[in-house]
């Protein structure tokens, strides 16, 4: 099963590279205890529980760049996406994230 999240992953982000970068939207991620906070967006967030795919391609539209994949333990798949920040997926779930500002829900350990 986790092949085919990776598998999943890796064709969004083959995907990705053939279309132009995302255009910086102006937003700001805001890391919190049950996922990710997007400023600017009348309170919308990136949830922990939510697809993988989905908040791939929310976190680029939010930062104007594309989540690259990173190194993770634990049987987990991790994303960096942009000024420390990494997001944690377990299977096709989004589960956790750490960065500069501290660490929530799951982690690569």
């Amino acid at each position: 099963m986790r092949q085919n999240g990776i598998a999943a992953a890796l064709l969004f982000l083959a995907l990705s590279a053939c279309a132009t970068a995302p255009e910086p939207s102006g937003l700001m991620l805001v890391p919190g205890p049950g996922g990710l906070g997007v400023t600017g967006s009348g309170g919308r967030e990136i949830s922990f529980g939510r697809d993988r795919i989905g908040a791939l391609q929310s976190v680029a539209k939010v930062t104007g760049r594309t989540p690259v994949p990173a190194a993770c333990g634990a049987g987990r798949d991790a994303f960096d996406a942009g000024d420390g920040l990494r997001l944690i997926f377990e299977g096709k779930t989004f589960v956790g994230w750490t960065g500069p500002s501290g660490a929530a829900g799951r982690n690569c350990h």
